[in-house]
């Protein structure tokens, strides 16, 4: 197995290229986890409007149920918040058409080339050839860069907005807490009037019959809720003139578009 060295150009391309497309492939990831999120937000919607009736047009509310609606809001507020923020589509990099570097950028090394006696045409294609990876490496870093910027701020909009929802759940289960146990309480109200009411008749129709043993009565009730080229670069390779190498632009693509932009 050949030594690998950082004065290798080719060794420098190949690292390049196995870290874009690592960071490609992260935050494809990242995107993929939205479903996590999406998923709280709909276990969230269960008792959410019933919640709300009961907080906002109902009297009696426990002042403990409002401060933890108000918790509730807020960190789901947030939440939705960052949400927003991953899915909004971004300038991704991505790496230009490699047709430039072996017509462009070869033609034009080749212009530039200084035509000194005595230099074979072997040194001078191997000079060209090291251009040529300098120029690539350029465009490898730029794309590098720009991808690591995206990934980073999408992974921390991920996480802010999936940790803020888990953190909404706490006060939303105390509200739903309160408002089961309202019901319950309801319930056991209407249990109790229904067997008094009951109790009540059933006496009055027992005193009815003594004092009238021929007379009958019956009570009935009923209640419903429904409720140009650039030359020069910042890095510095092994062997290779920055001021001699040609920039190549950055291609970059808006999520969801058809048109890239360049960056030089």
């Amino acid at each position: 197995m050949p030594e690998k060295s950082f004065y290798d150009l080719d060794y420098i391309i190949e690292i390049n290229e196995k870290r874009v497309e690592q960071y490609m492939s992260a935050y494809q990831k990242v995107l993929e986890r939205l479903t996590n999120i999406i998923l709280i937000y709909s276990a969230l919607t269960f008792f959410l409007f019933t919640i709300i009736q009961e907080v906002f047009l109902e009297d009696g509310c426990h002042w403990l149920m409002k401060a933890c609606f108000a918790a509730f809001a807020l960190l789901l507020g947030s939440s939705l918040f960052f949400t927003v923020k991953l899915i909004i589509p971004v300038d991704v990099g991505y790496l230009e058409n490699p047709k430039p570097y072996y017509e462009e950028y070869r033609l034009r090394y080749e212009e530039d080339y200084p035509k000194e006696h005595g230099t074979s045409e072997l040194m001078k294609i191997s000079n060209i050839s090291k251009l040529l990876k300098a120029s690539y490496i350029e465009d490898l870093q730029n794309v590098l860069e720009a991808n690591i910027k995206v990934y980073r701020r999408k992974s921390s909009f991920y996480y802010n907005a999936l940790m803020l929802a888990l953190l909404s759940t706490i006060p939303y289960l105390i509200c739903l807490g309160f408002h089961i146990s309202k019901k319950e309480d309801k319930f056991e109200k209407v249990q109790i009037i229904n067997s008094e009411t009951s109790c009540t008749l059933h006496q009055t129709d027992i005193m009815s019959k003594q004092n009238h043993p021929k007379d009958t009565s019956g009570t009935n009730a009923a209640k419903n809720t429904d409720s140009s080229y650039k030359i020069g670069i910042t890095t510095k390779l092994p062997g290779i003139d920055p001021s001699k190498v040609i920039s190549p632009p950055t291609i970059l693509i808006r999520e969801n578009s058809q048109y890239p932009s360049k960056k030089r």
